[in-house]
């Protein structure tokens, strides 16, 4: 368990709030480093598909968090004192416009950095098992609204798989089933030439149908241009929206 650095370095650079909810993708991302990759897609369809997919197919990576220091220098030091070992940082270009979609900013004044945590698990490995994503509340689109907004229904928090062997039947396979399986709704994705190899790399992600239980949002990374194994299938736009829709709903409610 990592503690908090004796002395000032990195004081004050996260709200108690922003802090409890940094712990809380630690202690995911610590467990989930160990658990089986059916049961953290989990509830799925008993000895179906997708459990079994998932189980042979998918390797755990990383839980992500969006948290809001009072600078990114800040943040970035309290991260480095608490033994964390912060990667370098890049911006973010899908956060950012997800955030500046849902709370009508101008997406060049949004400004998020990602970094990756490395966490010594319990197997021994030591690995960039948390993802972060940096909001500062220096930046010019910073709303006290917004963090708490994102704080309560953790939009961004999600839980992450590699396909240790990428391929388009595979990844069209999943996207389905996981659909069917496990009432999960593609959300789109895309390629990054400059990710994960010579041929870039693939991201899907998905979020859970909020009548279901379980953790809500996934992503799943190929190695490669993947992008024509999703090609055809329909993206639920409006069955996603409502999803999101509901997670404000049940923050109005208390639920």
């Amino acid at each position: 368990m990592t503690r908090p650095a004796d002395g000032s370095a990195g004081a004050g650079a996260f709200t108690e709030t922003d802090l409890h909810r940094l712990e809380e993708v630690i202690r995911d991302a610590r467990f989930a480093s160990t658990a089986p990759a059916s049961a953290l897609v989990a509830p799925l369809a008993p000895h179906g598909t997708a459990a079994a997919l998932t189980e042979r197919e998918c390797v755990f990576d990383h839980c992500a968090v969006l948290l809001f220091p009072r600078t990114l220098a800040a943040g970035l030091r309290h991260l480095e004192a608490r033994g964390l070992a912060p990667s370098p940082t890049v911006p973010s270009t899908v956060v950012r416009a997800r955030l500046a979609e849902r709370h009508g900013l101008d997406p060049a004044d949004c400004e998020v950095h990602i970094t990756r945590l490395r966490l010594h698990l319990p197997d021994g490995r030591r690995h960039a098992a948390v993802e972060v994503f940096l909001f500062p509340r220096d930046s010019g689109a910073f709303d006290e609204r917004i963090a708490a907004t994102e704080a309560a229904c953790g939009f961004e928090n999600h839980t992450a798989f590699v396909l240790a062997r990428p391929s388009s039947p595979l990844l069209s396979r999943l996207v389905t089933t996981w659909r069917t399986e496990a009432g999960l709704l593609w959300e789109g994705g895309g390629h990054n030439p400059h990710e994960g190899g010579p041929h870039g790399s693939t991201v899907t992600y998905f979020v859970r149908n909020h009548h279901c239980p379980g953790q809500r949002r996934f992503e799943l990374h190929c190695a490669g241009d993947l992008r024509a194994a999703t090609a055809g299938l329909p993206r639920p736009a409006d069955a996603v929206r409502r999803v999101y829709a509901a997670w404000l709903s049940a923050r109005g409610t208390g639920t």
